[in-house]
């Protein structure tokens, strides 16, 4: 049976954040959670699907921009879940990102200095690039 191992991360207040792997032996992939209830920001009608789409594109972009190091492939899955149908003005609603990189060359523990250097650089960057500077949503760590 394979073991992963979790790591929380606090790279910013607003978001719950993890890493980890699902197999710790054999560490090929990584992954890195970030959880968060949005509130929206403006009390308009606004087609919450595209900028769910514009928030994904940011999110892929930034990762594309960001990995350029000899640790993690440049490869990546990002599933984001934030339904459009539960998003009302004065209401939280859950959001949950998870990016998923692969590692190159040598397969560093989930524990080592330097992936979690590379992971921690590459989650701010991501925090920063999509969702502290989302015009229509504030994340905050907790529903109320």
């Amino acid at each position: 049976m394979k073991r992963g191992k979790e790591i929380k991360l606090t790279v910013l207040e607003n978001y719950n954040l993890t890493t980890g792997t699902v197999d710790n032996k054999n560490p090929k992939s990584v992954f890195i959670t970030i959880s968060a209830w949005c509130n929206p920001l403006i009390d308009t009608e606004i087609d919450y699907n595209k900028i769910i789409n514009n928030l994904m594109r940011t999110i892929k972009g930034t990762l594309y921009n960001t990995l350029t190091n000899k640790f993690i492939k440049e490869q990546t899955i990002v599933d984001l879940d934030m339904r459009e149908s539960g998003i009302k003005f004065d209401k939280r609603s859950y959001m949950c990102c998870e990016i998923t990189l692969f590692q190159q060359n040598e397969l560093l523990p989930i524990t080592s200095e330097i992936l979690l250097e590379n992971i921690n650089n590459i989650t701010k960057q991501v925090l920063l690039d999509a969702f502290e500077s989302n015009q229509y949503f504030t994340f905050h760590k907790v529903k109320k």
